[in-house]
């Protein structure tokens, strides 16, 4: 997983999670102001009913006032005036009261007393009708009896209290108040309508304005991404040249060790590959096989002293030649004929594509190759086979190192490229972590791709960005 990958699920949670808040403060602003707007609106539709009947109680005390001989008080003039109002539709009966707000009268008398509320009051002392939509009521509240009430046929309805000034047209002077009780199915079902338009329009404001949003937050989201991903994959880079570095420096401080200690090494095994020849050549009496045996160590030490000298002075400095991956592969099996040959184990090679490595590259590919073909050797017994086989697929250069043993065991696998635990009797399984150490530093993958009771394969992979496309 790439530092962007660990990142990524996080950023893409939090900007769910900040574009669901917005949405959440978008839709509670607008159901706010869908819910002022509501408000408003009703208590409009409500005062319109109030201005028109005042309107029509004025109009019809004005009539009465253009009578010269009606001998009728101002105070009765105002209360015929509100009953001829009352013939409006949908007005259910009226309750009277005085200038100060105490009840006085009723039309028709069933209409069930009540007292005048303080808003109502206020409002006709200013000359000023006030309504007021009540949703459910009691007809025992309205009417003092009705004989369909015992039948069960009403029991509420909606109603509208419209409460009237009642004085002169020309004048300020309050002879009373009138409160009309309207039947208020009508206003109902137009607060109905009212509601399903708002919602109407909150939900189409909503939809349209929370695209806007997402529209307007993704480009920053995306920017956001972008340069995590960049930060990341710097990071990244950074971690890894630090790891760089750091191995670089551990490897220089081995690569000084080993060199000193291989250059150490070479003249003691030099003059003891001859002491042992010469033994062989002079005394007859030392078993000539133990002999032979120690001949063939001393001189494979020293041929592998020389080769890792050889690989540390090359990592000094720049490559001074390149191999071509038929003559690397020609290189390791003469490593490892000797071996082969002493367990009667034949040898197969075969590469295809052109591709040349630098000398340093090709050494240090070298020592893998060279483990993991002797260990393949160790495994295939008496008369086997080990092949050796390059391929190029896509980027990759392959090399493929199978056997005929018999596989390794399982319990192995688990830890194959860790130290201590090798299938070999005697083994300790450092030649596979060294070598998966030295694919690591070469970017290389070196895994082991198959294993079964006919054999093992292994496969090492080197990208083709060290390779040198060549015509041989």
């Amino acid at each position: 997983m790439t530092g962007w990958e660990k990142y990524s699920p996080k950023t893409r949670r939090n900007f769910v999670l900040g574009v669901g808040i917005a949405l959440i403060i978008l839709l509670a602003t607008i159901l706010s102001g869908l819910l002022i707007m509501r408000r408003l609106v009703r208590e409009q539709i409500v005062q319109r009913d109030g201005d028109a009947l005042y309107a029509t109680t004025l109009m019809e005390q004005l009539d009465f006032s253009e009578m010269d001989e009606d001998p009728r008080p101002a105070e009765q003039m105002s209360f015929d005036a509100a009953v001829r109002s009352s013939r409006l539709r949908g007005v259910m009966g009226i309750r009277f009261f005085n200038p100060e707000g105490g009840f006085s009268d009723t039309f028709p008398a069933t209409v069930m007393p009540h007292p005048l509320g303080a808003d109502a009051l206020s409002a006709i002392r200013q000359l000023e009708p006030h309504s007021r939509f009540v949703a459910s009521m009691s007809m025992d509240d309205i009417f003092i009896y009705l004989p369909q009430f015992s039948k069960g046929r009403i029991s509420r309805i909606p109603v509208v209290l419209v409460t009237v000034p009642l004085h002169a047209r020309e004048t300020r002077e309050l002879n009373g108040a009138a409160q009309f009780i309207i039947e208020g199915h009508s206003m109902a079902d137009e607060f109905m309508r009212l509601d399903r338009r708002l919602c109407q329009i909150g939900l189409i404001t909503f939809a349209i304005s929370g695209s806007l949003l997402v529209a307007m937050l993704w480009p920053a989201f995306s920017r956001s991404q972008k340069l995590t991903r960049e930060l990341a994959q710097r990071s990244e880079r950074l971690q890894r040249a630090n790891d760089e570095l750091a191995l670089a420096a551990r490897v220089s401080a081995v690569g000084a060790i080993s060199s000193h200690l291989m250059h150490g090494l070479r003249n003691p095994l030099a003059s003891l590959s001859e002491f042992i020849a010469g033994q062989h050549a002079d005394d007859h009496d030392i078993d000539r096989d133990d002999l032979e045996d120690a001949l063939s160590a001393s001189r494979r030490m020293q041929t592998l002293v020389e080769h890792t000298v050889q690989v540390l002075s090359d990592a000094k400095g720049d490559p001074a030649y390149e191999l071509t991956v038929p003559e690397l592969g020609e290189d390791v099996l003469s490593r490892v004929k000797g071996a082969a040959e002493k367990r009667d184990v034949e040898l197969v090679f075969s590469a295809d594509g052109r591709c040349a490595l630098s000398g340093r590259v090709a050494n240090l590919l070298g020592l893998i190759l060279v483990n993991l073909l002797e260990n393949s050797i160790e495994a295939s017994g008496r008369n086997g086979t080990v092949a050796l086989k390059v391929s190029r697929l896509d980027d990759w250069l392959r090399f493929r190192v199978e056997d005929t043993g018999s596989g390794i065991p399982g319990v192995v696998q688990e830890r194959l490229f860790l130290p201590g635990k090798s299938s070999r009797e005697g083994g300790s399984g450092i030649g596979l972590a060294i070598s998966k150490q030295i694919a690591d530093y070469l970017d290389a993958r070196l895994v082991l791709e198959d294993s079964t009771e006919a054999g093992s394969v292994f496969l090492l992979e080197l990208p083709m960005t060290v390779c040198m496309e060549t015509d041989l």
